[in-house]
This record gives structure tokens, sequence and C-alpha cells, in this order.
């Protein structure tokens, strides 16, 4: 039985991925892709590698992919295994929203991919009003494409997080910052001063939970989820059953959440 069932999650996921690589993502502004996954075809020019992405602007491309793929959507059983995806965990530090929002957005993303730091800093705000109206829930994973020190952020953000997840969100937004003001690389006694900086309470262990093995794995964890599903780039988000590929605009998100909310209303 368990073989079967293996079978089956193998065969969704690469329907998933089937669906992806003939446009179901939509349009791919990212900045970052992983030279680790075999990846479906994309239209983005920015095939940036981990010693070369974090340089990129954000105004560097911006390119379209086809629309017709994604304007029918995935299959029953894959738009399912998008659905399963979704965490709904009320003990998630870096998820923001109501945890039975009708749309859940989960975004993958690398904190030196400048993409990814233009929606958090620039976007995202534009849809904080869907979220605090319980219609939308944000989870973040983390998906690692520009090596160690991407790895090493991202456990200092859940190293933050663990003293709350106010601390954790505030030091996310803040190394967001940083990498869209050419200080994407920071050494450990950056990521220190960091949370001195955004007030982490108890920055003694904060420091010890730099090298938490926990908090590693859970890094290693989303980026294993990404990679299983094919995805490629950052940053890319799971709207319920709608793929968005890049830094697209509050407006492209907007429309793309009262979609799926419609959606979710004609399914409920």
């Amino acid at each position: 039985m368990a073989w079967a069932v293996a079978v089956i999650v193998v065969a969704l996921v690469s329907a998933f991925i089937a669906w992806l690589a003939i446009g179901g993502g939509g349009s791919d502004d990212a900045a970052g892709s992983d030279p680790s996954v075999s990846a479906p075809p994309t239209t983005s020019d920015q095939d940036g590698s981990a010693d070369d992405a974090p340089a990129a602007g954000p105004d560097d491309a911006a390119a379209t992919g086809p629309d017709d793929a994604a304007a029918t959507g995935p299959s029953p059983e894959v738009a399912e295994l998008m659905m399963g995806l979704q965490r709904r965990d009320a003990d998630d530090p870096l998820a923001v929203g109501d945890v039975d929002a009708p749309v859940v957005m989960i975004e993958y993303a690398d904190y030196r991919c400048p993409y990814c730091a233009r929606f958090e800093l620039e976007t995202r705000p534009q849809l904080q009003d869907l979220v605090d109206d319980g219609t939308l829930r944000i989870e973040f994973r983390d998906f690692v494409i520009f090596g160690e020190e991407s790895h090493a952020v991202a456990v200092a953000v859940r190293a933050a997080a663990e003293q709350g997840a106010e601390h954790g969100l505030a030091y996310q937004e803040t190394a967001f910052a940083r990498s869209t003001s050419g200080e994407a690389t920071l050494t450990q006694d950056d990521l220190i001063a960091l949370a001195e900086e955004v007030g982490v309470p108890d920055v003694e262990a904060f420091t010890a939970a730099l090298d938490d093995p926990e908090l590693a794995a859970a890094v290693d964890a989303d980026t294993a989820e990404a990679r299983s599903l094919g995805l490629s780039s950052t940053p890319t988000f799971l709207v319920n059953t709608a793929v968005v590929q890049g830094a697209e605009s509050a407006e492209h998100f907007r429309g793309v959440v009262a979609e799926q909310l419609e959606q979710a209303g004609a399914d409920g």
C-alpha cells in the first residue's frame, strides 16, 4: 500500500511540474534560478547563480510567459496537491494571516534575491489589508538557491523567531532590505549585529541558535519541498491553485487572490 501511495504522489508532482513547464506559473520576473534543479523552461533571462544573481537589479528584465496554460488552471488532482501544501499552522512564526483564510499564498524565497526583497518590501505591504480582513494568509518558505550565505540568513531569521514571531518578522524584513542595498553578504558578526538592531531580546541565545541543527534542518526541508515541486526560481508563489513566478505588481497579486477567493466560494 505504501508503494502505491508513493507512486500516486510522484505522478501528481510530475503533473504539477508539467503544468508549470507549459506556463502554469504565468510570467517569470525572477532574479534567481536554482542550478541544482532540472527546471521547467521559463521565459525569463534572469538565469542567475549564487555568485552573480544578488547583484541583479529589479529592473534588469521583465518577461511575460504564456497565459493560456495559467488561465486554464491545473487539473483537479494537481489542484489538490497544491492545496495540500498549505500548512495552516498557528505556531508558524513566519506566517501571517488567519489560519482559516480562504486564500493561502505560499511564498518560496531566498534572502539574497533582490526580486524577493522587492516583493517583501514593496508589494507585500500593499496586500496587508487582505491579510487583516481575513481573506489572505501568507506562509513563507525558505528556498535557498544562493548558497551558504543565504542558508545562514535563513537560519538567523528562524533564530530570531524563536524569541517571538514579531522578532522573526522584523529580522526578516531587515535582512531583505540589506539585499537591496548592496549588503546581501552578511557575516556571522553581521547577523548578530542585525539581531541587536531589530531588538531581539536575548542576543546570546540568538547567537547560540545560529548553530542549532533543528533550525538548519527546517530551512533544508523547505528548500527540499520547493525542489521536489520542480521550482527553479525565486520568488515563486502558490496562491491556492494558482502559481505566480517573479515579483509581480500588487495589482496582479490582488487579481489572483480575487480569482482564488471566488473559486474557493464556488467550491465551498
